[in-house]
Parts: C-alpha cells; structure tokens; sequence
C-alpha cells in the first residue's frame, strides 16, 4: 500500500513481535491495512490505496479505516522520530487520539498521510497527522503516544 525506495519502519519489528499482529500495521495480519511508513526528514509519510470493501458509503473511505491508518501512522511517526533523532529503539503505544473529519476521503485515490512529532517528553510524545489526497487534507489526527514497556522494533527492554 505505501511505497518508497528508504526502508519501512515497520519492517525494523523483530519476527517475535506481537506488534506484527496490529490490523492497522501489522505484516502478519493477512485481513489488516498493513501500512507501511518511513521518515522524510522531519515528517514520516505513507501511502494508502483505499479498495471498495474500506467503504463507508458509495465513492468515500470509511472513517473507523482513516483513523486507523491516522493511529498507527502517528505511532510509526513518533518511533521513527526517536530513532533518527535520538537513536532510541523504542515503540509506542496511543493514549489519545482525536480525529478531524474535514472533507470525504474518496475511495480509489491514493492517499497520504504525513505525520510530525510536536511534542517530545520523557515517557509520551504529542503527534500530528494530515491525511491528504491530492493537495486537500481530508482528516486530521492530534495523538498522544507512550513508551510501550518492552520495544517491538529491537525485541530488547527499555
């Protein structure tokens, strides 16, 4: 669903993970959205091909999907920010998560969701993630995220 030629963040999960399992990210989850992220400087873009069964009502994504892809997309921001800015393997897990619908999201056109770390503190971090198609941002998502206690990306404890 997402491309890019730099390295998916979600693939740096050890095989072991539970995170592996996450309907929103997971690569082990065969009936999941399977999101794929990576870092663009300061900002963590992926890209999404909603298909016809992510459909709320005719031509528009359903908006329990664009929250997920807004969720997990936030968490993969903030683990992707830790580790290029502060080479910190950590995952993150949401506490809070509010979402602006701002317009209908159309089924068939790819979007893109562009994440930013927006506040950074000792154990959560404050996100923000536009979902856009086009040029037009359709949602957008405000997400508190906490150090999970046991990494996914290295297996290792904090």
């Amino acid at each position: 669903m997402c491309g890019s030629t730099d390295s998916f963040l979600q693939d740096q999960l050890s095989s072991d993970s539970g995170a592996r399992v996450c309907f929103g990210c997971g690569a082990d989850n065969a009936n999941g959205l399977r999101i794929k992220s990576w870092m663009d400087g300061e900002t963590c873009l992926c890209h999404f091909l909603p298909k016809p069964h992510h459909t709320a009502f005719p031509g528009v994504v359903n908006g329990g999907i664009i929250a997920t892809i807004l969720d997990c997309h936030g968490v993969w921001t903030a683990v992707g920010h830790y580790k290029k800015f502060h080479d910190e393997d950590v995952m993150f897990v949401t506490a809070k998560l509010s979402v602006e619908y701002l317009k209908p999201t159309p089924i068939g056109e790819k979007l893109l969701a562009k994440g930013r770390v927006t506040r950074e503190g000792k154990r959560s971090a404050g996100v923000t993630v536009d979902l856009t198609v086009g040029e037009q941002i359709t949602a957008r998502a405000e997400l508190v995220v906490v150090r999970h206690d046991r990494s996914g990306v290295s297996g290792r404890s904090n």
